[in-house]
């Protein structure tokens, strides 16, 4: 994830060892610091250093919930394609809750769609890679075709729940057959459902579900394993 770095502390102190410039707005102004990106095991943060979260770096970012926080979550196999670079996206996942009792835990199963973002070449071409020393107004504007908004609207979430007894602390969905899931619960318990039936319902609708509109329905899971004596946290087809 591309951060930025900024050091008020240095700025100041260079601020106030500089001297007084003609025609300079303000003595009390701090000067810019240059950006760059910060590598996780390589660069160091000094004192006052902060880390700042820059959006750009995002081909496409944005924010939802399904009511309570989620530890662990899984993107489904569908059959909308291997390879897709246009905008918009529509993805579906699975989802186990942390709820602040038992009795309200629940897996979320969802279908976000309308997903909006910039398109990106996925590879340079060649005559790109050769073209290096084009000047720079060609280059900004190859760039800003590179980055097309794509999509348009707010993403759409469509959500359907079911209950489940205790916290998920993992759960994953067989690649194979997508709609078989299994869940593994703070309670030991280790269940395998099969959501099938919500995963039709989500692709056969295109209507936005509110988050109070969503009702807890109650299934019972294909298998629930509780040979464990303890909770766990990792599980896998």
């Amino acid at each position: 994830m591309v951060r930025s770095i900024k050091n008020p502390k240095k700025a100041k102190r260079k601020n106030k060892g500089s001297k007084k410039v003609e025609g300079s707005s303000s003595s009390n102004s701090i000067p810019s610091v240059p950006v760059k990106v910060w590598q996780p095991g390589v660069d160091k943060l000094e004192e006052g250093e902060e880390l700042q979260c820059d959006p750009s770096a995002y081909n496409s970012l944005h924010a939802f919930h399904i009511g309570w926080p989620c530890l662990s979550f899984d993107v489904l196999h569908d059959s909308l394609g291997l390879v897709r670079t246009e905008f918009p996206h529509t993805v579906y996942c699975v989802a186990g809750t942390q709820a602040e009792k038992a009795s309200w835990n629940s897996i979320g199963i969802f279908k976000i769609s309308n997903i909006s973002g910039k398109r990106c070449k996925l590879v340079p071409t060649k005559s790109a890679a050769n073209d290096s020393d084009e000047d720079s107004d060609s280059s900004d504007s190859d760039e800003d075709d590179e980055e097309e908004d794509g999509g348009s609207g707010t993403p759409v979430l469509q959500l359907r729940k079911v209950f489940h007894e205790g916290c998920v602390n993992r759960i994953r969905a067989m690649t194979q057959n997508p709609h078989i899931c299994a869940s593994w619960a703070d309670t030991g318990h280790v269940q395998v459902w099969d959501f099938s039936s919500h995963l039709n319902a989500l692709a056969e609708s295109e209507t936005e579900i509110s988050r109070g509109a969503s009702t807890v329905s109650n299934q019972d899971p294909l298998v629930k394993f509780g040979g464990h004596k303890d909770e766990g946290y990792a599980i896998d087809w």
